[in-house]
């Protein structure tokens, strides 16, 4: 102990002497633990931790399954839920929820809208959550009548009610009715990704002959607890054999099957990939730290040679010296550590700032005790790797030629050259590496926001409304609701600044809500099973929706005032569903119909008031993205409000083209709203390149990080070339002296040095462009519109790096050809 604590002072003591040293080497490895600590909080509240529930590791979700009709994963009927959960002998518990809006509001205040989810009762057990304040749901409120109970989550109940403890029966005025408060959720519990974010909970349940309790909807999330000892392969098997007897007895459930899939995996999905990505690319930052470091060390071990050769003169083995190197390197380890802490303190905010609305956040990504013990991890392995290089030098030098050079200059063994070049080749590589991978997902960046999405995002305002019709249009709301949305566009198109405006179920892009239904096209050979019947995307409009968003129409007309309740039924199709069911016609004037074949449906759904109208297409429009930029459109159909009968309603978004900043008319906008409903809340107000900006945030959270993380490669790189290269100078400064006596050009010592940086930044370029070549395909799932192996950019980062490696190498290089060959020659 007492040698350990001499090495440990005699380290200190050393890097106090050398205070340039140690402050180049500190800062440079608390850049690269801070960028590794900073990136692994994400890592860890991700991907790591457990979620915030009693043994989330048997959580499942459960899901349908449509195969054969190209649906990979659904939601669930709310009697299929009930059969799964009744017949499973795998699950210790299965609950259900669906997310859904709430109206609040209140005298003097302007109106909410809440965001709620419906739940079996089920479900707050089966993830051991308890609320806070007051109790869960009983069975008699899943009930119709008794089911006006509410439950608050901690931030509504402290943000709306300010922390009452007494809140516990009090009335919550929602959609015009009341319900009663029955209970309060704990602080920071997320409900699975908390995407969106929930206010309150209210019972799961249905009116009798709700539709939504039939077999023919599939919206219900159902999520399960897997029994001890129970695999997620062998959940799966049963659920899927219970489907099958479930369509043995249902004919309606013809194709269904089941999915069971773990919660977190569901919930992460495509994030892990990326965040794993970054993890990586920042490691290799780390790595070209510590090489760094280790050419610095390496430096040093040189000039104590003579040191390390007396003390194994006197008697230290090999182990002695690899451990006093070690030791020595420890302090600025835990000095690099420390900074590389703050530094993440730091960096953590950034994050916070660029991380995606829709990054899973289960746990709050902060410093934690695993992001701790990842630090100082990491600390200790980048102590062992940069004093690796050095300690293994000094051991096997050879002490007799040692002594015997003595103190003379510009004595470096090939075996500490060569480890130096090493070093040099190795940063080089990983630096292109890493600017290969920022270049291509600035290249995917580029190709996202340069696509063409089918439609025109400029001065375009969007917003929500979440009507009620039994409150809002008490008496014959369906009429009352078409036309306060004739009359909310008439009065919007009115006012100065607006060109057009339009109403839908969904935005392009995954905004708002569309669902899913069958579709018989007359005059093609019907299908002969349920399984068979094609499912396309569905959603509502009317007339000027399609023309405020730029809409392009390839062939026949748009909605117009004359497609009304009374007039025969149309749709316009897009272009993907044209190719698919009319590859060889022209779909114009075609018949189709929302629902399969009347012979494949039981009896009671064949009734006419309860089918909905045959449907000629009179238009075919360019495809929009549904969902991604990077994904192809669904085969889609458009209808318009006024023929929604026996279809559905959904969610309504307001679109609204305006000549200036679409921002700017939001109020006057909302004001015409309130002036046809007082009491109708607004939210979700943004313009579409808003939306268009959110929908490619995760793309340019990555392109960001890896072009830092590959900004800091190259200036680690270049510091470690013109380190080497200064180095290598000053050790060769009799050698040039002799050279310019002996009549050599200053010219030459420039070529000479400027060529020994230009191959070691060469080799490295070599060594890197093949490990990109190898590693990129792990990029391909990030990429869009690019390939792994575009020549363009390997091309640009092979000139930027070699002309960075090149500028690095003049400065030592152009001092070189400034040496005195008579100082040089006395140079010691």
């Amino acid at each position: 102990m007492s040698t350990l604590w001499q090495d440990l002072r005699h380290g200190a003591r050393a890097l106090a002497r050398n205070l340039g040293f140690t402050s180049v080497a500190v800062l440079t490895l608390a850049l690269g633990i801070g960028a590794n600590t900073a990136i692994f909080s994400v890592v860890h509240s991700v991907l790591l931790q457990p979620l915030p529930y009693t043994d989330p590791g048997k959580l499942v979700f459960v899901w349908t399954t449509m195969i054969s009709q190209g649906v990979p994963i659904s939601g669930s009927a709310a009697p299929d839920f009930r059969e799964w959960r009744d017949r499973n002998h795998v699950f210790s518990g299965m609950a259900a929820y669906n997310y859904d809006n709430f109206n609040l509001a209140l005298p003097g205040e302007e109106p909410t809208r809440l965001q709620s989810a419906s739940i079996s009762l089920e479900l707050f057990p089966l993830l051991g959550v308890n609320p806070f304040l007051g109790r869960s749901f009983t069975s008699e409120e899943e009930q119709w009548g008794r089911h006006r109970s509410v439950l608050l989550s901690y931030a509504f109940w402290q943000t709306r009610f300010g922390g009452d403890r007494n809140v516990r029966g009090r009335m919550l005025h929602l959609n015009a009715e009341d319900y009663t408060i029955v209970g309060v959720m704990p602080q920071a519990m997320p409900f699975f990704d908390d995407q969106p974010r929930v206010d309150l909970w209210v019972p799961l349940s249905y009116a009798p002959k709700d539709d939504m309790n039939s077999r023919g909807n599939h919206y219900l999330n159902v999520v399960a607890r897997l029994k001890p000892g129970v695999s997620v392969e062998a959940a799966g098997t049963e659920m899927s054999t219970i489907s099958s007897q479930i369509e043995q007895q249902f004919p309606e459930n013809k194709g269904l099957g089941a999915k069971v899939v773990t919660v977190r995996e569901q919930l992460v999905g495509d994030v892990r990939s990326a965040l794993l990505i970054l993890l990586g690319a920042v490691a290799f930052v780390l790595l070209i730290a510590c090489a760094n470091i280790a050419n610095l060390m390496l430096a040093r071990a040189t000039a104590r040679e003579q040191e390390f050769a007396v003390r194994s003169a006197m008697g230290a083995g090999r182990a002695r010296l690899l451990v006093q190197l070690l030791v020595e390197a420890l302090p600025i380890a835990l000095l690099g550590g420390a900074g590389g802490l703050l530094l993440a303190s730091w960096g953590i905010n950034l994050l916070e700032s660029l991380i995606p609305k829709d990054l899973p956040r289960f746990n709050p990504i902060a410093m934690n005790a695993g992001v701790l013990f990842f630090s100082a991890v990491i600390s200790v392995l980048t102590a062992l790797l940069f004093s690796l290089a050095p300690a293994l030098f000094a051991s096997k030098a050879d002490i007799q030629d040692t002594l015997r050079e003595g103190t003379r200059s510009g004595h470096e063994n090939r075996g500490s050259r060569n480890l130096r070049g090493l070093l040099i080749v190795s940063e080089v590589a990983l630096a292109l590496l890493l600017l290969v991978g920022a270049g291509l997902l600035i290249k995917t960046f580029g190709a996202l926001r340069h696509a063409d999405p089918g439609f025109s995002a400029d001065h375009v305002l969007t917003m929500q409304m979440s009507l009620s019709p039994d409150t809002d249009f008490p008496n014959g709301h369906e009429d009352a609701q078409l036309q306060f949305y004739r009359d909310l566009s008439e009065h919007v198109n009115a006012l100065p600044g607006v060109k057009e405006s339009g109403i839908t179920t969904t935005l392009p892009l995954g905004f708002g809500m569309g669902w899913g239904k069958n579709m018989t096209i007359q005059g093609h050979t019907p299908p002969t099973a349920l399984d068979k019947v094609p499912v396309v995307r569905f959603q509502l409009s009317t007339p000027g929706y399609l023309p405020t968003i730029a809409a392009q129409l390839r062939d026949g007309r748009l909605f117009t005032r004359q497609d009304n309740q009374t007039a025969p039924g149309v749709a316009i199709i897009n272009e993907a569903l044209a190719r698919q069911f009319f590859p060889n016609e022209n779909p114009i004037g075609k018949s189709i119909f929302m629902r399969p074949p009347l012979a494949l449906l039981p009896p009671e759904f064949r009734k006419p008031e309860n089918l909905p109208p045959w449907r000629t297409i009179v238009g075919v429009i360019a495809d929009m993205k549904d969902q991604a930029i990077n994904q192809p459109a669904f085969p889609s159909v458009y209808a318009p409000y006024a023929q929604y009968k026996n279809e559905g309603w959904g969610m309504t978004v307001f679109a609204v083209r305006t000549t200036g900043d679409p921002l700017a008319a939001s109020k006057m906008v909302r004001d015409q709203i309130h002036t046809l409903l007082p009491n109708q809340p607004v939210d979700e107000v943004a313009s579409m390149e808003q939306l268009l900006a959110r929908s490619l945030s995760r793309a340019r959270f990555s392109m960001t990080l890896l072009t830092i993380f590959a900004g800091l490669a190259l200036v680690l790189s270049a510091v470690g070339i013109y380190g080497v290269m200064a180095y290598n100078v000053a050790q060769r400064t009799r050698e040039i002296g002799i050279r310019l006596a002996l009549g050599a050009a200053r010219k030459d010592v420039l070529a000479m040095v400027l060529l020994n940086g230009a191959s070691l930044a060469v080799f490295g370029m070599l060594v890197g462009i093949a490990g990109a070549l190898a590693l990129n395909y792990l990029l391909r799932s990030q990429l869009y519109g690019v390939s792994p192996a575009d020549p363009a950019t390997y091309i640009v980062v092979a000139l930027l790096l070699g002309a960075v490696a090149l500028a690095a190498s003049y400065i030592p290089a152009h001092r070189a050809t400034r040496v005195d060959p008579l100082v040089a020659l006395r140079y010691e």
